[in-house]
């Protein structure tokens, strides 16, 4: 398989495997939109957002690194994969004891936390499916990575329906995804082994070290960057509201996380073309750091345009999705919904300035960037989420992302400025 087709392979490979999961979780958000209460949304929001906070400490950008020092050798994949899968399942279990002994700490209600537990085997379920993900990216085998996260989408569906339609109640569907993740998890691995020879486990400290340290930089620049992600959610469901507003953290969290799922989809776009942009970038940088720079404009401008339209579109759409019959009670989710597609052109064009910074080894600057955004996030949402509503929070989101867009742009120009003189 020659170089141009097998990255045109690939593409076509992950952009299927983007769209069928992208349509499965379409579906699962309807199901249980259109079934549940506004209030039990909102718990299964908090829910996910919260398991989503926690997973990402057992990701870490390892895959990354994974891939950079493995290459195409066959002896260091199969070495580094069996540490690789030791640490994850040693990282996972941590993180899962460290998220419910947080979880004692907060005001959850019962249905909540006890909805959360089930959920965090998601960490452990996606950490092991993730693993096995290094190795076909390692391989540049995303057909296989399509095959399992097929069987998951599919599985999910089902197992979500299943819950939904016949018993309604917020804690089974949060186990049935968990199966689902199984199912692809188990899927992976087994596929995993036709690439690599029969799975193995090691417990190496100072192997693991190999894998930690470089993944310092891109690790914290994925927990600030999920931070910014999903604390809004979380303090929209646990806010004491001022009785003006009328509100409850479980109706508020269901208003606002169904404005937030739908905008999701939206920015999944452009973390999609990344995924075959910074590759491009690379190999642009290999070129010249002129040309790096030229197709990194031409991206962004590309995106930008993107972005703009899927602001118009999804404006004059907004209320045209909240009519679609289960979701009439979610009406208060179109002004939060449009608050946030404002801020679509900005999430577009962010990822090109960092992977961009990336590329050019800049990724400690985006980190402090990413983390002083974070908590400037944190704090904003403390003080006017409880004043103001989701709203304010649908606001801080566009905001923040301003932010991180312009001080990454500081952080290029002076870089393009050094190189250029």
């Amino acid at each position: 398989m020659n170089i141009p087709f097998k990255l045109a392979y690939n593409t076509t490979v992950q952009f299927a495997g983007r769209f069928i999961t992208a349509v499965s979780a379409a579906g699962i958000t309807y199901l249980i939109a259109s079934k549940f209460s506004v209030g039990n949304y909102g718990i299964y929001t908090a829910i996910l957002s919260f398991v989503s906070l926690f997973y990402v400490f057992t990701d870490f950008g390892f895959n990354a690194i994974f891939v950079r020092e493995v290459g195409l050798d066959s002896e260091k994949q199969k070495s580094y994969f069996k540490n690789l899968l030791g640490l994850r399942i040693v990282t996972s279990v941590l993180v899962v004891f460290i998220a419910v002994a947080t979880l004692s700490f907060t005001d959850y209600s019962g249905l909540a936390k006890l909805g959360i537990i089930i959920g965090l085997l998601l960490i452990v379920t996606q950490s092991l499916a993730a693993t096995a993900l290094a190795v076909f990216q390692a391989k540049i085998r995303y057909d296989q990575a399509l095959i399992a996260d097929t069987f998951g989408a599919v599985a999910n569906l089902v197992f979500v329906y299943i819950a939904v339609v016949n018993f309604s109640n917020i804690l089974l569907v949060i186990l049935a995804l968990v199966t689902g993740s199984a199912v692809r998890t188990i899927v992976a691995l087994y596929l995993a082994r036709f690439q690599i020879g029969d799975l193995e486990i090691s417990f190496d400290w100072i192997f693991w070290k190999k894998i930690i340290i470089p993944a310092i930089p891109i690790g914290a620049l994925a927990i600030f960057s999920q931070f910014n992600a999903q604390i809004d959610k979380q303090i929209v469901f646990l806010a004491h509201y001022k009785a003006s507003l009328g509100l409850e953290g479980q109706t508020a969290a269901g208003i606002y996380g169904l404005a937030y799922k739908i905008f999701e989809f939206g920015v999944a776009l452009p973390t999609f073309i990344m995924n075959v942009g910074y590759p491009l970038m690379i190999q642009k940088k290999e070129e010249g750091e002129e040309k790096l720079l030229n197709f990194s404009k031409k991206l962004g401008i590309l995106l930008l345009i993107i972005g703009f339209l899927g602001l118009v579109s999804g404006w004059v759409l907004s209320p045209w999705v909240f009519n679609i019959p289960g979701l009439e009670k979610f009406s208060q989710s179109v002004p939060t919904l449009r608050v946030l597609l404002i801020g679509l052109p900005l999430f577009f064009i962010t990822p090109v300035s960092l992977w961009l910074a990336i590329s050019i080894n800049k990724e400690k600057e985006m980190m402090f960037i990413y983390g002083f955004v974070a908590a400037l996030n944190l704090v904003a949402n403390l003080f006017f989420v409880p004043s103001f509503g989701y709203n304010a929070a649908a606001v801080i989101t566009v905001v923040s992302e301003g932010l991180i867009l312009l001080l990454s742009f500081g952080v290029l120009w002076l870089e393009i400025k050094k190189i250029k003189t």
